[in-house]
């Protein structure tokens, strides 16, 4: 029997078994941005592929009622002066050293989303915080079974069954924006211990935290399908800039502990197996701003505005 002929007799019980073959792996591509066919985002909460949208226009009492678990609401108000656009509103969520390490608005959803999912929002971060930033962004994840507060269980590897945590954040002492996941296969750090892992380390788009500036964030993660797959996806962008896009086959690069550190000259990125059970999706938001540094009888802040998850691109604010 030639080698040819075994070739083909191997595809066609391949076939019969339900196998597929080997393919390069295709890259998840945004389309059109949602937000450019609403000014100023007015109506975009309209949009049939937006999800889920937080402006923040209602009022104190009907925002906090729309989250399932509220820390530090004494301490968080709203602005309408100082915004990303025309009519927006802002939240200002403000600490107090020796009295509390910041707030938050947690919010579970139920069922939660599956498959490609997007969210974009705003924040600022003010200069006066420089060295107290600890975790200050929105994170996205899921938790099974769902919960109605946050926990993440910092320190903890693995997990794919239970837990999968993203965002995009201030990072190190030099100003820098990154990733800090929690996931399935995650790696690794000092003494053993996951403490989210980092990715755009090398990346010629990486970017710096534009001080006392509004700043657009959106994010896109596809979970993967199977579970025992790799093939899941994260793409970031800051002010409508890519900076990274991470799957199955790109970009090249390699692990470094808990960073991956992009290389041209490396191997391939593996995907994403973001979980290891069908039934963990992206059932949580988590607006937060943890300062656990502030001095007693100093104070910092963080604003957010205008968030929206939807099913496709959205896009800054078209103004």
């Amino acid at each position: 029997m030639t080698v040819k002929q075994l070739t083909c007799i191997l595809l066609v019980l391949a076939g019969i078994a339900g196998f597929k073959p080997l393919h390069k792996p295709v890259r998840h591509h945004p389309g059109s941005p949602i937000a450019a066919q609403y000014p100023d985002d007015r109506g975009i909460e309209q949009d049939p592929d937006v999800l889920y949208a937080e402006k923040f226009n209602d009022g104190m009492p009907n925002i906090r009622a729309r989250y399932t678990d509220v820390v530090n609401s004494e301490g968080m108000s709203l602005d309408s002066v100082d915004v990303p656009a025309r009519g927006c509103v802002a939240l200002k969520i403000t600490n107090q050293g020796g009295k509390n390490d910041g707030g938050h608005l947690f919010r579970m959803f139920d069922p939660g989303f599956d498959s490609v999912l997007y969210i974009r929002y705003y924040v600022k971060y003010p200069s006066g915080s420089k060295g107290y930033i600890h975790h200050e962004s929105v994170w996205i994840g899921g938790y099974h079974p769902a919960t109605r507060y946050p926990n993440p269980r910092a320190g903890t590897c693995a997990l794919g069954d239970q837990r999968i945590s993203i965002a995009y954040e201030p990072v190190g002492p030099r100003d820098d924006m990154d990733t800090y996941l929690y996931w399935g296969d995650m790696r690794a750090g000092a003494r053993g211990k996951c403490y989210g892992n980092d990715l755009i380390n090398g990346s010629p788009q990486s970017k710096k935290i534009p001080w006392d500036q509004w700043m657009c964030v959106e994010l896109m993660i596809r979970l993967n399908h199977p579970a025992t797959a790799s093939n899941g996806e994260l793409q970031v962008w800051q002010n409508g800039t890519a900076v990274g896009h991470w799957g199955p086959g790109f970009p090249n690069g390699k692990w470094l502990a808990d960073s991956w550190m992009n290389d041209k000259a490396g191997h391939p990125f593996e995907g994403f197996r973001w979980r290891t059970n069908e039934k963990l999706n992206l059932n949580y938001i988590w607006i937060e701003f943890y300062d656990d540094t502030t001095p007693e009888g100093a104070s910092h802040h963080i604003k957010f505005s205008n968030l929206v998850i939807a099913k496709r691109y959205i896009g800054p604010i078209k103004r």
